[in-house]
C-alpha cells in the first residue's frame, strides 16, 4: 500500500464559498465550476478532484487558532538554609531516532543562606539561572519580584513546570499551540503550487485531514491511499463547507 499526500487551500484570500460552490452529489464532494467566483476561491486542481466520501477511512478536524503564550507563576515560601527545586520541561518539536524521548527537561536548584533568604532572593536566583540557560533562554522568559513568572516565547507556547517543597505553582495563562496560521504555513515551504492554493499571511485556516482510498487493488498489496489536507479559510462564509466535512467525519 502506497500513500500519497495532497494539500489544498480553499478561500486563500478570505474569499467566500458561495452557495453551490461545493456540493455533495452521488457520494462525492464536488466543486462547482459554474459559479462565477470559483476561479478566485477554489484551487484549480480541486475542480478535477471530486472526493469520494465513501472511501474516506478516517479524519480529523482542527479549528484554526492563533498562538497564546503560556504563563506560569511560581510562589516561594521563604526559609533559611532550605533547598528549592524547580523542573522545566517541553517538547523539542522534532522527531528523534532510536526511541529517544522527544523532550527537554532541566532541573534548577537553589539553597538559601543561614539568614536573609527572602521570596525575592529566591526568585532572583531562579530568574538568573533560567534566563542564562543555553536552551531555556530561547524558550521562556523568567521575570517577577516576590514571585517567579515564567512566560513562553513566541513560537514555543507550551512548557511545563514541576516544583519541590516550599514552591507553589499556578497556571496563569494556559497557552495554545497555533493551528492554520497563514504566515506559518507559508514559512513551512510546503506550499509552492498555486494550482493547489496558497495560504495568505494574516489569514487563519481550519484544517481537515483524512485518508482517502483511491485504489485498493482488491485488498491486495499495491493499493493507493491519499492523505488529504484541506485548509479552509476561517470565515463565516465557509461555514457550510466546514460543517459538511466535520459532520461527515464524525461518523467515519
Amino acid at each position: 500500500m502506497s500513500i500519497a499526500v495532497k494539500q489544498f487551500v480553499l478561500g486563500a484570500a478570505a474569499s467566500a464559498t458561495a452557495a453551490g460552490d461545493v456540493v455533495l452529489a452521488g457520494g462525492f464532494l464536488k466543486f462547482d465550476l459554474a459559479d462565477s467566483n470559483v476561479t478566485a476561491m477554489v484551487p484549480s486542481a480541486l475542480r478535477d478532484y471530486p472526493i469520494n466520501l465513501g472511501m474516506i477511512k478516517g479524519g480529523v478536524s482542527a479549528t484554526g487558532v492563533a498562538e497564546t503564550l503560556r504563563v506560569i507563576t511560581v510562589t516561594p515560601t521563604a526559609a533559611n538554609s532550605t533547598d528549592y527545586r524547580l523542573v522545566l520541561s517541553a517538547e523539542k518539536g522534532t522527531a528523534f531516532n532510536n526511541n529517544l524521548p522527544n523532550e527537554v527537561q532541566s532541573v534548577f536548584t537553589h539553597t538559601t543562606p543561614a539568614s536573609g533568604g527572602t521570596a525575592t532572593t529566591i526568585g532572583d536566583a531562579f530568574r538568573t539561572a533560567i534566563n542564562n540557560h543555553p536552551y531555556w533562554s530561547t524558550r521562556v522568559v523568567a521575570s517577577g519580584t516576590t514571585t517567579l513568572i515564567i512566560t513562553a516565547k513566541t513560537g514555543f507556547p507550551i512548557f511545563s513546570v514541576g516544583v519541590g517543597a516550599n514552591l507553589a505553582q499556578a497556571l496563569t495563562t494556559a497557552g495554545v499551540q497555533p493551528i492554520g496560521i497563514g504566515a506559518t504555513l507559508l514559512a513551512s515551504g510546503q506550499f509552492t503550487d498555486a494550482a493547489l492554493g496558497l495560504p495568505v499571511s494574516g489569514q487563519t485556516y481550519n484544517v481537515i485531514t483524512f485518508m482517502n482510498e483511491v485504489y485498493n487493488n482488491g485488498g491486495l498489496a499495491g493499493g493507493v491511499m491519499e492523505r488529504v489536507y484541506l485548509y479552509i479559510n476561517n470565515n463565516s462564509n465557509n461555514s457550510t463547507l466546514l460543517g459538511l466535512l466535520q459532520g461527515f467525519l464524525t461518523y467515519r
